[in-house]
């Protein structure tokens, strides 16, 4: 079973408890491990990264453990990656040469020019 947890009611995102191919059903969880809903991944989404729950568009604060966690830079469709491809962390300013490391390493496609800035 493609399982992932969504932590808040709030939450806009979901974390994977395994590595989800793009084109899979994410079967996602409550914390009372209840199914409480399905979504077609777009993405490759790696164990322990984020699934987009809702369309999520550019420049809205992205909603985690009823938190928020980061900017969206880059319109989310439902069912894609959450990552530093397409959000600025409230907390860390992550260079951009990391993130473009962290993308590759991760498969992400990195566009020219990128700086995941507003």
């Amino acid at each position: 079973m493609n399982r992932f947890v969504k932590m808040h009611d709030l939450d806009m995102v979901a974390t994977a408890l395994v590595d989800l191919k793009k084109g899979e059903t994410a079967h996602i969880y409550s914390t009372d491990n209840v199914l409480i809903a399905e979504c077609e991944s777009l993405d490759h989404i790696p164990y322990g990264n984020k699934i987009a729950l809702i369309p999520i568009k550019s420049g809205e604060q992205i909603v985690k453990y009823g938190a928020n966690i980061g900017a969206c830079t880059a319109e989310i469709q439902r069912g894609a990656l959450v990552h530093v491809h397409n959000v600025k962390s409230n907390v860390v300013d992550i260079p951009p040469v990391f993130k473009k490391e962290i993308m590759r390493q991760m498969g992400i496609d990195v566009k020219e020019g990128f700086t995941n800035e507003f």
